[in-house]
C-alpha cells in the first residue's frame, strides 16, 4: 500500500471516530433547534478577526524570513493562504506546501523556508502552552462548577509534556546557531550508522535548517515576533467570543473560557488526530471544552463547533482559492516535486 493512501485511510478513520462521538447522543431534531436559534449577525465580526489574524501572520513571517530574505507581506500572503488552505490534504500537506510555494518565490532552499515555519509553529505551541497553564494555574473557576477535572487533569498532562518538547527544541536550535560546530558533531555522530547517502541528506538539511534559525540572532525581529505572535493568538481567543452571542451562551461563559475552547480544539485535538481540515477531530474539541467542561448543552456545543469551523475554514478556503488562481499554483506541480525530495 501506498504512503499516501495509508494516509487517506487513516485520516478518514480518525474523522469518522471523532465525528462518531461528537454527534453520538445528539438527535437530528436538536441539532436543528440549536441552528434555528443562531444569530448570524455575530458571525462577521468572527469573519473579520480570522482575517485580521492571517494579516498579523504574514507580518510575523515576514520577520522569520527576513534573516533568509527580505520580502514584503503582499510577497508572503499568497504562500501563507494557499498553504494553510493545504490542511485541507492528509498528512498535513499545508505546511509543506507553504515551505514548497516561499522557497520558489523567494528563491532560498526548502530547509531554510521549511525552518521558519518551524520556528513559527514552535512561537504558536509556547504562546497556547502559556494561555492554557495560566487559565489552569490562576484560574480554575474558569472550569466552572459542573466542568469535569478528568479533562482538565489531562490539558494538563498534555501541557507538562509539550513544555519539555519546547525546552528541548528551543535549546537545541540555540545550540545550532550560537555552538554550530559543537552540535552539527553530535548530529553527525547520530548518523553515524545510516548510509552515508542518508547521512549526507541529513546533515545538509540541517545546515539549511540552521539557516532559518537566524531568527534567534535577530533581536528586533525576534521581540517582534513574540508580541505578534500573542497578538495572533489574543486575536484568535477573540475570534470564539461573538459567536458565544450567535448561540445565545455569553452569559454562562466569560471571555477568558474562549483560551480554554481555542486550546483543547487547536492545541490538544487537532494535534493528537491531525484530519485533514482538522474535520472531526476540531469539532470534537469544541464538544468536549463546552459540553465536557462548561455543561453547555451537547447539541449547542455541537452546532457550535460546526459553525466556528465553517467560519475559520471556509475564509481560509476562499482566500486561498483566490490567490491559487491569481499565482497560477498547480497541486499536481506541488505534489511531484515533493515525491521527489
Amino acid at each position: 500500500m501506498q504512503k499516501k493512501h495509508l494516509h487517506i485511510i487513516i485520516g478518514l478513520l480518525i474523522i469518522g471516530l471523532s465525528l462518531f462521538y461528537a454527534f453520538r447522543g445528539v438527535s437530528i431534531d436538536e441539532l436543528k433547534d440549536a441552528f434555528k436559534s443562531i444569530h448570524y449577525f455575530y458571525l462577521l465580526p468572527a469573519v473579520a478577526l480570522v482575517a485580521i489574524s492571517y494579516l498579523l501572520r504574514a507580518l510575523r513571517w515576514r520577520y522569520l524570513v527576513r534573516p533568509v530574505k527580505e520580502l514584503k507581506i503582499n510577497d508572503l500572503m499568497p504562500p501563507l493562504m494557499i498553504g494553510f488552505m493545504g490542511n485541507m490534504l492528509p498528512a498535513r500537506a499545508g505546511e509543506f506546501i507553504r515551505a514548497y510555494l516561499l522557497s520558489k518565490k523567494a528563491n532560498i532552499s526548502f530547509s531554510a523556508s521549511f525552518a521558519t515555519i518551524f520556528i513559527e509553529r514552535l512561537f504558536d505551541l509556547i504562546v497556547m502552552l502559556l494561555l492554557l497553564s495560566g487559565v489552569l494555574l490562576f484560574m480554575p473557576e474558569a472550569f466552572g462548577e459542573s466542568g469535569t477535572s478528568q479533562i482538565a487533569d489531562k490539558a494538563i498532562i498534555f501541557a507538562q509534556i509539550s513544555v519539555l518538547l519546547c525546552i528541548f527544541i528551543i535549546v537545541f536550535s540555540a545550540f545550532l546557531q550560537f555552538k554550530n560546530d559543537w552540535t552539527m558533531k553530535i548530529v553527525t555522530m547520530f548518523t553515524k550508522p545510516f548510509s552515508k547517502t542518508f547521512s549526507d541528506k541529513i546533515i545538509e538539511m540541517v545546515h539549511s535548517f540552521t539557516t532559518g534559525l537566524n531568527i534567534i540572532r535577530d533581536r528586533q525581529g525576534f521581540l517582534a515576533t513574540t508580541i505578534l505572535s500573542f497578538l495572533i493568538w489574543g486575536i484568535f481567543v477573540l475570534t470564539y467570543y461573538p459567536l458565544y452571542y450567535a448561540f445565545g451562551i455569553e452569559s454562562q461563559l466569560p471571555i477568558v473560557t474562549s483560551i480554554i475552547v481555542l486550546c483543547l480544539t487547536v492545541a490538544i485535538f487537532i494535534t493528537i488526530a491531525p484530519t485533514p481540515g482538522f474535520l472531526g477531530s476540531y469539532h470534537l474539541g469544541c464538544v468536549a471544552a463546552l459540553h465536557g467542561i462548561f455543561g453547555i448543552q451537547k447539541a449547542v456545543a455541537l452546532s457550535y463547533g460546526i459553525v466556528a469551523w465553517l467560519v475559520l475554514m471556509g475564509f481560509t478556503v476562499l482566500v486561498g482559492a483566490f490567490y491559487a488562481v491569481k499565482e497560477n499554483i498547480s497541486f499536481a506541480q506541488i505534489a511531484e516535486n515533493k515525491n521527489q525530495k
